[in-house]
């Protein structure tokens, strides 16, 4: 894929099923294996169930839309909501030494990801940018 494609969907949880078989159809067309897809599928779920949970509040009435965009060196996925912005101190690594309930879908996409950046947006919301490096794959 050569220019970004988008995709935009209700923020509801049925949908996230859509919206990761979007973005799988096409990594598997940009040559990624099926461990880079895992790891971007698994992160981009964290990141839209946050969206839909924290920043429309699972009310189902707003729209998230989908930027994905592949260079020769790195996929880019950009997750952009209009609910309430995220806020950067909410952001904390999650202490895995004392396990809980929730708080981890920040640390996953962190970890599945090479880079994650969240930015609130003047309108209103939030850009969610989550970078995957294309890493060279060898035989044997």
């Amino acid at each position: 894929m050569s220019t970004p494609e988008t995709l935009t969907i209700p923020s509801r949880f049925e949908c996230i099923d859509d919206a990761r078989r979007w973005v799988t159809q096409r990594l598997k067309a940009a040559g990624f294996a099926d461990d880079p897809v895992g790891e971007v599928e698994l992160a981009l779920t964290e990141a839209l169930a946050n969206v839909i949970e924290h920043g429309y509040g699972g009310d189902g009435t707003g729209q998230i839309e989908l930027t994905i965009s592949d260079l020769p060196d790195k996929l880019t996925v950009r997750v952009r909501d209009w609910g309430r912005s995220a806020d950067q101190a909410g952001f904390e690594s999650r202490d895995l030494e004392d396990p809980g309930e929730g708080g981890y879908g920040v640390y996953l996409m962190e970890q599945l990801m090479d880079d994650v950046t969240r930015e609130p947006q003047a309108d209103g919301g939030t850009l969610l940018t989550m970078i995957k490096q294309r890493k060279e794959e060898h035989d044997g």
